[in-house]
């Protein structure tokens, strides 16, 4: 089967998957077409918070219970990289993404040795959900043609967009609040860190009018405190980490 039929077949019978088992063993399937044995579909945060709705479909097996017995997922280089990158990327990239430290050279090694010699990793970021990645490994230490990989990149999209829709994602539709431009002027000061009154000398206002702003922000946005504020800008997209951590 030629690689562009593989991914259109897969995106058609993945939409009819009414289990995440159903669908990782369709996805399971069609990887190891594009030469790969080994899978995951997971948000980072489902290792630091078990118990929640959230992504975790593997078949690493053994590597898999481990990398959560011994808290490897603190430092997996994979998912740091994620947090780096739009892009799909080889394992053998990651140094370029981010600078390893001992404990991601360990981490790396630890897993060549329970059969992953060599991976490649697509991001997934949705505003306002954990962040997530679609892993492919191989037991070599080649990758498939970079053809295949390309292919991979596809499929994981797609596989993880139908996991999103079997985990409930998005968990609640909300309607995006209009802003004026002073309530973004208010929203970006807050995001720095700025109190009302320095915001208020900043943009040349009163006190109180600032403080009436911050008032109808909290409305508009439906919280009730400042950090929920921060909160709900981001996830809406109306700041970015940048806005609130420059040098992030």
């Amino acid at each position: 089967m030629g690689l562009l039929r593989l991914i259109e077949d897969f995106a058609e019978r993945s939409r009819c998957c009414v289990t995440p088992s159903e669908l990782f063993e369709l996805t399971e399937a069609a990887a190891r077409e594009l030469g790969f044995s080994r899978l995951a579909l997971v948000h980072g945060l489902c290792f630091r918070c078990p118990g929640r709705n959230l992504i975790r479909l593997d078949n690493f097996g053994e590597w898999g219970e481990l990398f959560v017995e011994r808290g490897y997922y603190r430092d997996d280089p994979a998912l740091l990289a994620c947090q780096r990158t739009n892009a799909a990327f080889s394992w053998a990239a990651m140094h370029d993404l981010i600078p390893f430290t001992e404990k991601q050279e360990r981490v790396l090694c630890e897993a060549q040795r329970h059969g992953l010699g060599n991976g490649y990793t697509l991001p997934i970021g949705v505003i306002g959900e954990p962040i997530g990645c679609c892993s492919f490994a191989t037991g070599r230490s080649n990758l498939p043609s970079l053809e295949k990989c390309r292919a991979a990149s596809l499929l994981g999209a797609e596989a993880f967009y139908q996991a999103r829709r079997l985990h409930g994602f998005p968990a609640r539709a909300r309607p995006v609040p209009r802003l004026s431009r002073r309530k973004l002027e208010c929203l970006r000061y807050l995001a720095i860190g700025k109190t009302d009154g320095e915001i208020a000398t900043i943009l040349g206002l009163s006190e109180a009018t600032v403080r009436t702003y911050m008032a109808m922000l909290r409305r508009d946005f439906d919280v009730v405190c400042r950090a929920q504020l921060i909160a709900a800008a981001l996830r809406f997209g109306f700041i970015s980490f940048d806005d609130a951590m420059p040098s992030f």
